[in-house]
């Protein structure tokens, strides 16, 4: 066994601060006061040195060459806040000693006296199987033999336990140190960041050189699994002489472990701190927000709700734990942020309505009727609105959220421009952070030709443009979109990983920002959407107004969709960017309905909006790039006169889940896209 002394060095736990331009310093404090030179050993080895002549003088005694695992590298946020560190673990073991000629009854009567005398004083319940013992004490008896575990996991010796074992501590029973995961930030992040897991379970059979001294762990999910080469460091060598009782009589440390690279993520643990509080608090059913840099593309929050604690993986997690989190009704292991896929509903009309305008046949000054309800071949698409608004253009037709709006003027359109900008917007492909995420669906002429044999049908194109039917989104994908709306000239590249480190704080590869493809939206069409945007959020009527916060203009939309129907649940969206005429942030937010509630974007995301950035602006030191960044930034007048013609002002409204399609009886009046249109486009 090695000493404690030798593992405590190499274990950062870890303050970290942020250095000049990208790099993160990671500041170690070990768990015991080190030196920095002994920090420094942990690249270099130890000059060799012969234990052969000292052992052979001793019958059975052994040299053993072992392999000591490094500790895993951190994983911290874009300002050096860590979410994955290490710590030293205590377990409790068994150091048989050699008894020549002995019994296996014997053998295995010391074993369990040795392990009761622990359970004594600890009120524990701990056994070794007697195969164990005996094949332990066949072949591995110079090494502890860890025995305080329940249900497979080992239990760690706390500080208190072992003031309790001091008299019993000694040559048979001792303290085994390993390496820890441990999770300061507990749930947060958690669907980002994974958990570790062993990697093997300890050798069993005879010592071969190489064996590791304790268990090594190797990265289970998302970050942990993905970055795993470069989180698990490079293994130490030692060799290590023990008398035939097993007691270590010398040491020869070959090579010192070196710790792992250190992962540093895009993401603001302010930021998504703020995120997932608002939807523990108004989310309880389930959601998620996104927040990206529309420049370099950062995610800066990525919050899923409900999460769960990562170290409740550490050192393992039992069965039924693990049965309780799959069958948790709330899902909480789903990541919704970047794999759920959603309808991503009337947000995705900010999107359909630039590829409207792209078409060149209609422009910012078409006008459609909005009104509750169009027949579409054979069936009738409402409004969300039993109202009828009059002749609208795309302005007050987002600022409203008009689905019959959209309905023509997609139609109109051709599905082609429409699904062509949604495409450009990154819809329905993943956007390639590092980890597994979701890829969406957005159907196009071609898909539809594959799989059904015929083209988009204009019942298709009419759920399409408001961001149902077959359209499937993830939250970031929703807000990667806004950055390129928000950008105008480029999709950003989500970027959810920085650099690597290593522990010296030197970078080993960084991840800079770039494009995803060029997109260069039309200016004109470009602004005319935002100016609905912003009219959804300040102008009079518009359904986001709880979104409004004090410290910028918001431009944004909100999104109600048909989700689980047979259950009747609904989502409630909001999504959009900020500061309108000078946007640095993206953002999406989605609302889990629980069954029969009624929701809508307006009344359950839109509030979450407002939480999460009124806190960014307030509790962000006055001097942040940021704050500075965006003070004076003007205010666009949200609707001009020349787009509030012909339409009937009044309360304003609020978008409400939409009702679903129904086949018209046929005593209903009709009301039709137009004669023209339906030998065009046929009956869907």
């Amino acid at each position: 066994m090695l000493p404690r002394s030798f593992l405590l060095p190499l274990c950062a736990t870890g303050v970290v601060a942020l250095n000049t331009h990208a790099q993160v310093v990671l500041k170690a404090q070990p768990v015991e006061e080190v030196s920095s030179e002994n920090q420094a050993k942990a690249a270099k080895p130890a000059p060799p040195s012969d234990l052969d002549a000292s052992w052979k003088t001793q019958r059975e005694a052994r040299s053993l060459t072992l392999q000591v695992p490094a500790p895993r590298g951190q994983i911290v946020d874009r300002n050096g806040v860590p979410y994955a560190q290490n710590r030293v673990a205590n377990y409790l073991a068994l150091v048989m000693p050699y008894m020549e000629g002995a019994a296996d009854d014997k053998i295995v009567a010391f074993a369990k006296q040795s392990v009761e005398s622990a359970n004594k004083l600890l009120g524990k319940s701990w056994s070794i199987p007697d195969d164990r013992v005996l094949s332990h004490y066949k072949h591995r008896r110079w090494l502890p033999l860890v025995f305080s575990s329940s249900n497979g996991i080992n239990e760690e010796i706390t500080p208190e336990m072992e003031k309790k074992l001091e008299p019993i501590l000694g040559a048979n029973l001792v303290l085994q140190s390993a390496y820890l995961r441990h999770y300061p930030q507990n749930e947060r992040a958690s669907h980002i960041i994974g958990y570790t897991g062993k990697s093997r379970p300890l050798p069993l059979g005879p010592i071969a050189d190489g064996d590791p001294i304790f268990e090594e762990m190797e990265g289970r999910a998302d970050v942990e699994k993905t970055f795993d080469s470069d989180l698990k460091g490079q293994p130490g060598i030692v060799n290590v002489l023990f008398a035939p009782d097993g007691k270590r009589l010398a040491e020869d440390v070959r090579r010192f472990p070196v710790p792992g690279r250190n992962v540093v993520l895009s993401i603001d643990s302010s930021f998504q701190m703020f995120a997932e509080q608002a939807l523990q608090e108004h989310a309880r059913n389930g959601g998620a927000m996104v927040i990206m840099d529309i420049q370099t593309g950062d995610i800066l929050a990525m919050a899923s709700y409900p999460f769960f604690d990562l170290n409740m993986f550490i050192p393992g997690i039992t069965g039924e734990k693990y049965e309780a989190l799959l069958k948790d009704p709330k899902l909480p292991l789903i990541a919704r942020a970047f794999r759920g896929e959603y309808p991503p509903a009337s947000t995705f009309k900010a999107a359909t309505a630039l590829g409207i305008l792209d078409s060149g046949k209609v422009d910012a000054k078409t006008y459609f009727p909005c009104s509750p309800a169009m027949e579409i071949g054979n069936r009738v698409f409402h409004n969300w609105s039993k109202n009828d608004f009059g002749s609208i253009n795309v302005v007050n037709a987002l600022k409203y959220s008009c689905n019959t709006w959209f309905y023509a003027a997609a139609i109109e359109a051709g599905a082609d421009p429409v699904t062509g900008m949604c495409s450009r917007l990154g819809f329905g492909e993943r956007t390639g952070i590092p980890i597994v995420e979701g890829e969406g669906f957005l159907p196009t002429n071609s898909i539809m030709i594959q799989r059904r044999g015929t083209k988009i049908l204009p019942g298709d194109l009419a759920n399409i443009s408001i961001g149902q039917g077959m359209v499937l989104a993830t939250p970031l994908q929703v807000a990667q979109a806004m950055a390129g709306i928000a950008n105008g000239t480029y999709l950003p590249q989500a970027r959810l990983v920085k650099q690597i480190q290593d522990y010296q704080d030197n970078i080993i590869s960084a991840f800079d920002p770039k494009p995803r493809k060029t997109i260069n939206l039309n200016p004109l069409h470009r602004d005319t959407i935002v100016k609905g945007m912003v009219a959804v959020v300040s102008g009079d009527g518009g359904t986001g107004h709880a979104a409004d916060i004090k410290h910028a203009q918001i431009a944004g939309k909100t999104g109600t969709a048909q989700w689980k129907i047979a259950k009747d649940q609904n989502l409630a969206w909001f999504a959009g960017f900020l500061p309108a005429q000078k946007p640095m942030f993206s953002f999406a937010v989605v609302y889990e309905g629980r069954p029969g509630e009624d929701v809508s974007g307006g009344r359950k995301a839109a509030p979450i909006v407002s939480e999460v950035f009124t806190k960014i602006f307030e509790k962000t030191p006055k001097d942040d790039p940021m704050l500075l960044a965006m003070q004076n930034v003007p205010k666009d007048s949200p609707i001009g006169p020349e787009d509030e013609e012909d339409i009937p002002m009044g309360k304003p409204v609020e978008e409400s889940r939409p009702r679903q399609q129904e086949v018209r009886p046929a005593e209903q009046p009709k009301r039709t896209i137009g004669g023209f249109f339906r030998k065009l486009f046929g009956r869907d």
